[in-house]
């Protein structure tokens, strides 16, 4: 499995490559039972999306900080009255 994060401009970036590829082994003797191939194979599609969430987890935070310092502040009351009288004004 390969994913690539691709951040907005402004974006901290974190430590971690924004590639990666990911190579989970299944580990069952090959003269198994297909219902232990199964078992084997769901582990391992579980360990490589936790894997995979970690890393997400680790860009989403970095992410989510830009867009907590991009929100837009709300105007006090001294401000609104201000804009009020600027548009009587003209």
């Amino acid at each position: 499995m390969s994913y690539t994060v691709q951040p907005p401009a402004g974006t901290n970036l974190p430590e971690i490559s924004p590639s990666r590829t990911l190579q989970v082994a299944v580990n069952v003797p090959k003269d198994q039972p297909t219902k232990k191939y199964y078992g084997a194979l769901h582990e391992a599609l579980a360990e490589a999306r936790n894997k995979i969430g970690d890393d997400l987890t680790i860009w989403r935070d970095a992410v989510g900080k830009l867009e907590i310092n991009k929100e837009t502040k709300r105007p006090t009351k001294a401000e609104d009255e201000e804009d009020e009288e600027e548009e009587e004004q003209e």
